[in-house]
């Protein structure tokens, strides 16, 4: 979307799929914004729920009051960035109520990166890096989730990583919309392996997407832009990422159960 001098995009994905690694690259562009974990799709939901929701929003019948608020919402939220081309990362951007509200309120032709990685390595990759009492430990607690005794403290960990409306599944929900024709140009998909093995040409692809002039990376000093305030979690190193390209990833076999790897080793998205 261009307005003002800029342009609108959007990047989303599975969590553990080089999201953050991505974003860091873009950045390397000195005309690319690319954010930090972006609040804007929260305060779109949020608004929108008070509009239909507000006693006093609903006396007053006219909606040009709130849409004038939503249409202006992500200018205003980036009105202190220069650059001409914004891009708001949150993973969620890409399921069906999200995608109608950035066709709605922020372009008609929307673009959205969309990073993609195998279940069981992203599962792996969390395993991997979690401390003896982390942040999904607290959340399982604070929502009551029902702790299995039979499992693993590991496996109970993954089952609550894959649970419905769970950061997994809002990026499976969102492969309904990558599939459909009608948005076939909406969708950029970037396989977590390909920017590791062939970070330039896929870099390339994404300008292609983007239709934006090529850029020259330099895939042996990345550096992250944004500071994620992981520490608050009791996670300091959920976010951070490596200055120079390189897959270190564990294998799956090694890191997670067998009852783990049987139940999600068949989600069937992975051919995209």
């Amino acid at each position: 979307m261009k307005s003002e001098g800029k342009q609108y995009h959007f990047l989303a994905g599975f969590p553990r799929s080089g999201n953050t690694l991505l974003s860091s690259i873009l950045n390397q562009n000195t005309a690319i914004h690319s954010s930090h974990l972006s609040p804007v799709n929260e305060y779109y939901w949020i608004l929108q729920q008070s509009a239909n929701n507000n006693e006093n929003a609903i006396r007053n019948l006219k909606e040009d009051n709130t849409n004038a608020i939503l249409n202006n919402l992500i200018k205003n939220y980036y009105s202190h960035i220069s650059k001409p081309i914004i891009i708001d990362r949150e993973k969620a951007w890409g399921t069906e109520g999200n995608l109608e509200t950035i066709k709605k309120h922020i372009t008609p032709t929307p673009k959205i990166i969309f990073t993609v990685r195998p279940v069981l390595e992203i599962l792996t990759s969390f395993i991997s890096i979690l401390p003896d009492r982390s942040y999904i430990d607290i959340e399982m607690e604070n929502n009551n989730w029902w702790y299995k005794d039979y499992l693993t403290k590991n496996d109970n960990r993954c089952d609550y990583i894959m649970r419905p409306w769970g950061m997994i599944d809002k990026s499976l929900i969102t492969i309904n919309q990558i599939l459909k024709p009608e948005n076939k140009k909406v969708f950029c998909v970037i396989k977590y392996d390909d920017i590791v093995n062939a970070p330039q040409e896929t870099m390339d692809s994404i300008y292609t997407f983007l239709e934006l002039p090529k850029y020259k990376h330099n895939f042996n000093k990345i550096k992250k832009a944004e500071k994620d305030n992981d520490e608050i979690l009791g996670q300091p190193n959920m976010h951070d990422i490596r200055p120079q390209l390189k897959k270190i990833s564990q294998d799956p076999k090694e890191v997670l159960s067998k009852y783990i790897i049987d139940k999600y080793s068949n989600i069937g998205w992975e051919g995209l």
